[in-house]
């Protein structure tokens, strides 16, 4: 058995970490004070899995001088790929900060506000779990630094055998929902049914079917639900992080 974690929203509590880096770099560039609900509202609306990227929109937003809905509405066409945010700001005459310039600054926001995440699966259950599978794996859009940081602080590398970060992924478009994560991931692991992925967007789901379209395989996706995704439709859903442990127990070898 294989199972794989995302980790923000899922093995850790970003709410209080990453969410407030949106704000600080969407506020700082745009000159606005926007509320952060409103910029999560865009953030999974538009399932923009990077939140760099999510900061760009937020920016593009606060700036437009449109109503949320408004912006919604005009933003759809254009939200699944960052070159297309850039060309839409073009479009409504919306100067966006340079990429690089961005990263940087919400880079340092995050620094300052990463001591309040929490960790979400606890040691615990964890540990059951590290027994349960043969490998413990994670694929995260996290900076390489970044996760250093939140798995010292959390003692979470004993548990993992395999992580693939953002810095493994050479393309802004091979980021997720595109396959490149997994298949990535399955260079450096065999292929060995059951593998499970937990993930809380629609962008890990795209991922794992768009791989499992792909490759011909069959990794399922298990969703741990939060208010942001309860209407995501998938086969497996966990609330709790305990739950996990009863996915995997149940679930019958002789599927495949």
């Amino acid at each position: 058995m294989i199972v794989i974690f995302d980790v923000d929203g899922v093995l850790i509590d970003v709410s209080k970490s990453y969410h407030f880096s949106i704000k600080d770099t969407v506020d700082y560039f745009s000159g606005k004070d926007i509320p952060k609900e409103e910029l999560l509202e865009i953030k999974f609306s538009f399932n923009i899995n990077n939140d760099w990227d999510a900061s760009v929109a937020g920016i593009l937003y606060a700036k437009s001088g449109l109503s949320l809905e408004e912006f919604k509405d005009l933003f759809k066409d254009f939200s699944d790929n960052l070159n297309k945010i850039y060309f839409l700001g073009k479009k409504i005459g919306v100067d966006l900060p340079e990429y690089p310039k961005l990263v940087e600054f919400f880079e340092d926001m995050y620094r300052i506000h990463r001591k309040k995440e929490t960790l979400i699966f606890s040691h615990d259950i964890l540990d059951r779990m590290s027994k349960k599978a043969d490998i413990l794996g994670v694929i995260t859009g996290r900076p390489e630094s970044d996760l250093d940081y939140s798995f010292k602080q959390f003692d979470l590398y004993r548990y993992f055998d395999y992580i693939i970060t953002e810095d493994d992924i050479p393309e802004p478009e091979l980021r997720k929902p595109s396959s490149f994560p997994l298949k990535l991931f399955f260079e450096k692991v065999d292929f060995d049914n059951p593998v499970f992925y937990i993930g809380d967007t629609n962008a890990d789901l795209k991922m794992v079917e768009n791989f499992n379209s792909e490759e011909d395989k069959n990794v399922r996706f298990v969703l741990f639900e939060h208010p942001h995704n309860k209407n995501l439709k998938v086969n497996y859903r966990i609330k709790k992080p305990d739950e996990i442990c009863e996915v995997l127990n149940s679930y019958d070898y002789a599927q495949d």
